[in-house]
């Protein structure tokens, strides 16, 4: 009879002290290992009715002469707001960034919503109008309405331009922010 109360007693012990608290385990999944793993993300949201190609240019040195990175994604036609993420190489990090807005030549008007940037699990959105704080129209190649987000390609001597939006002054500021 001893021995049954002494082996309830040890299960006992043995189930308390062998159960943990794992609500500190319990986030997203991932470590802070793993956020520093993640590459740098640009997600742009966007209306766009004909399938077409997208480029995300930047540049590492903080100026704005875009040369050979660029990154292509091709998007499909749509008239609902859809997204398009582009991922950096894993060792490099921007200071500016440009969007060009297809290559098609007929291609219609674009809609951009916005754009939202992810760097080891930072995040910086810019939505709507706001959107246009961090970004503008290049005037040679499109216009763009800061209210409703429409970028009108310029048509010069019958030929569509291709529509780039160019960064301002205060994305640097906000790219940096991700990297501290």
């Amino acid at each position: 009879m001893k021995y049954n109360h002494l082996m309830v007693l040890f299960f006992f012990c043995f189930c308390v002290v062998g159960c943990k608290d794992t609500s500190a385990d319990k986030s997203d999944g991932t470590t802070e290992e793993q956020k520093a793993d993640e590459p740098f993300t640009v997600t742009l949201k966007f209306v766009a009715k004909k399938s077409d190609d997208f480029c995300l240019l930047y540049t590492e040195d903080g100026t704005t002469n875009f040369g050979d990175k660029g990154i292509w994604k091709a998007i499909k036609g749509s008239d609902n707001e859809q997204e398009v993420t582009f991922t950096l190489p894993a060792d490099e990090f921007p200071t500016q960034l440009r969007f060009d807005l297809g290559m098609k030549k007929d291609q219609e008007d674009i809609i951009v919503n916005g754009v939202r940037l992810l760097y080891h699990g930072k995040t910086f959105e810019a939505y709507g109008p706001k959107f246009w704080t961090f970004f503008r129209a290049d005037e040679n190649q499109c216009t763009a309405d800061i209210n409703t987000g429409l970028v009108k390609a310029v048509v010069k001597d019958g030929e569509r331009k291709n529509s780039s939006l160019y960064p301002q002054s205060t994305l640097r500021q906000e790219i940096e922010k991700l990297a501290k």
